[in-house]
């Protein structure tokens, strides 16, 4: 019994093999890249997708070969050769898609597609049902599975080798797929060669057959089509998505190593206080491990008596995110794992992430910086007392010794003057030149000191050492000191009234350098514990320029520096601010009598 072909179906069937390759090269590739459970996915589907183009060209083909006789097919039989076709699918994928592939490996998955190839044609003949034998050429049915197998070996290795997703290997994968959609049909038809048809009176079973009109050519191809472009479209859209994920991995990559490169501990968090992302530093500084701290609310790392303020600060950030540092005006604590508490500077910085803002905190421990500060104002505190203990024994000297010296010279050269009249006019007036010249360096030495540490600051306090002084700096000055004090005042400690009288000493004598105001007041008083202190006046204020740079920066004069150390030392505060209309300056400073240690937020 002779058969033809009709040649427009073989040629169809030679494009489905060729698609079929062209989607076996791009679905290697999906699976070679996805891992877990992902993989197991890609492999299950392609393995389907490939079979079925498998099949479906191996059915075309068949169509494509007419018999003067009625051919009908046994569909249990048509299934279980696509069953064979889709396990010779999966055989390659996996074979493809491991990292390495010897010959051993090679040969071996060679082998077993091409079984499974060779399966699927002859299963699928053997569902042929017509009135004849079907007897088969061994020759030509052993060369059928020898090239089976050798063309499953080359499909192997031409899809291991161009599975890459990289556009250099595209038209390299185009020309495979031709090549090996142009080999597979070639096993098919040399197995159709091998077959040989003899009229038959035996009537075949036909209880589960179908004719070729229910496998329709046009049903065939435009199914295989349909999942032959799902697979790829598939494919192709997974390629995008992961390409995306390759990049936003390698961002994050990129800026975790730039995190961890930073010398400071590095927290991220999102707007809800989420920490998203922390660095090694963090890690070390906080005690916990990178797991222990993704997701977890940012308050975890702050003591509780500062949690309530954390998410107010973390709203302003976001209405205004800005690089900044965090707590302006107030210390820092951070809260290690093991319960400890540690003092941190905080600088916070925004980060334009695809999900929004984040907000990144530089976290840094302060503490030796902290000891030394202590240290410093140790130091500075000792120096401080140091000063004026030697300003006392100076101000002692002069009063006690040199001003004797002086009033017992006075006492010896007043008896002169009377009898220096004998001596002639020039006589009485050197001496009395001298006497007036010993009236001035006494009162020189007087002002000294009392400059350098007043007598009635020990003898009789604060009020009427003050007031001495403020006399003899407005008769200098000519500038008007208006000092209120109440009458019961009483007294302090000789290191709280040596301050103080420092303070009014310092910024009466900057009022008479750079104020220009005629006149001053000074105003002291209790309010509880603390002792206020008042100086203003009426000159032309703090330029906005070195105000700026004051609230700025901090920098300041070396009095004004002088008199916030003694106040710091005293656990006191100090406020230096301009009138409403930028006229006159207002110092305010408030010292605890008892000492107890407050923060500095001037």
């Amino acid at each position: 019994m002779i058969g033809h072909y009709d040649y427009r179906l073989v040629a169809l069937s030679v494009l489905i093999a060729v698609l079929a390759s062209y989607t076996a090269l791009d679905l290697a590739g999906r699976t070679t890249a996805a891992r877990g459970r992902v993989r197991l996915t890609w492999l299950a589907g392609g393995a389907t997708a490939m079979g079925v183009g498998i099949w479906s060209m191996h059915y075309i083909g068949m169509l494509a070969f007419s018999l003067p006789v009625l051919v009908l097919y046994d569909w249990p039989t048509v299934l279980l050769s696509l069953m064979a076709a889709v396990f010779a699918a999966a055989v390659a994928l996996f074979v493809v898609s491991r990292k390495k592939m010897g010959w051993p490996r090679a040969l071996a998955g060679s082998a077993i597609m091409g079984s499974g190839i060779a399966t699927m044609h002859y299963t699928g003949m053997a569902a042929m049902r017509l009135p004849a034998m079907c007897s088969y050429d061994l020759r030509l049915l052993i060369l059928s599975v020898v090239l089976a197998i050798v063309i499953s070996l080359v499909a192997l290795w031409l899809t291991f080798r161009f599975r890459e997703d990289t556009k250099a290997f595209a038209w390299w994968k185009a020309a495979s797929a031709i090549v090996m959609g142009a080999a597979i049909p070639v096993m098919h038809y040399t197995g159709m060669a091998a077959a040989r048809f003899t009229p038959s009176t035996v009537v075949p079973d036909t209880t589960h057959a179908v004719s070729t009109s229910t496998l329709g050519i046009t049903g065939v191809t435009a199914v295989t089509l349909l999942v032959l472009c799902v697979a790829v479209l598939t494919s192709a859209v997974d390629r995008r998505l992961s390409a995306q994920r390759l990049q936003l991995d390698a961002s994050e990559r990129r800026y975790r190593g730039l995190l961890d490169a930073a010398p400071d501990a590095m927290v991220v968090v999102n707007r809800e206080g989420k920490i998203v992302l922390v660095n090694a530093q963090a890690e070390k500084l906080f005690g916990y491990q990178r797991e222990e701290l993704l997701e977890q609310e940012i308050e975890m790392l702050v003591p509780e008596r500062f949690r309530s303020l954390h998410p107010e600060h973390r709203t302003g950030f976001f209405a205004e995110p800005r690089v900044r540092p965090m707590g302006a005006g107030m210390e820092l604590y951070g809260l290690h794992k093991d319960g400890h508490e540690f003092p941190v500077a905080i600088s916070l910085s925004p980060l334009e992430t695809e999900e929004g803002v984040l907000v990144t905190s530089a976290i840094r421990d302060i503490t030796e910086r902290k000891r030394a500060e202590e240290s410093l104002r140790d130091l500075s505190s000792r120096l401080m007392k140091m000063q004026d203990e030697e300003r006392r024994r100076i101000a002692r000297e002069l009063h006690d010794s040199a001003g004797q010296i002086l009033v017992a010279l006075s006492m010896n050269l007043t008896p002169l003057a009377s009898e220096a009249s004998a001596g002639g006019p020039h006589s009485i007036k050197v001496v009395k030149e001298s006497l007036g010249l010993i009236d001035q360096l006494s009162m020189e030495v007087r002002t000294i000191s009392h400059l350098l540490h007043p007598p009635l600051l020990d003898e009789v306090g604060l009020s009427s050492a003050l007031r001495m002084y403020l006399d003899g700096f407005a008769d200098r000055s000519k500038i008007r000191v208006d000092l209120e004090i109440p009458d019961d005042f009483g007294r302090l400690s000789q290191e709280l009234e040596t301050a103080i009288f420092r303070i009014v000493q310092e910024s009466v004598t900057n009022i008479h350098r750079h104020s220009g105001s005629p006149v001053a007041r000074i105003h002291i008083s209790r309010i509880g514990t603390d002792v206020r202190l008042e100086i203003e006046d009426k000159g032309k204020g703090i330029p906005l320029k070195k105000r700026s740079a004051m609230a700025s920066t901090g920098m300041v004069g070396v009095g004004i520096r002088g008199m916030r150390e003694r106040i710091r030392q005293l656990g006191g505060t100090l406020e230096i601010r301009s009138g409403s209309n930028g006229k006159g300056t207002l110092i305010v400073a408030r010292l605890p009598s008892r000492r107890t240690p407050l923060i500095d937020t001037a």
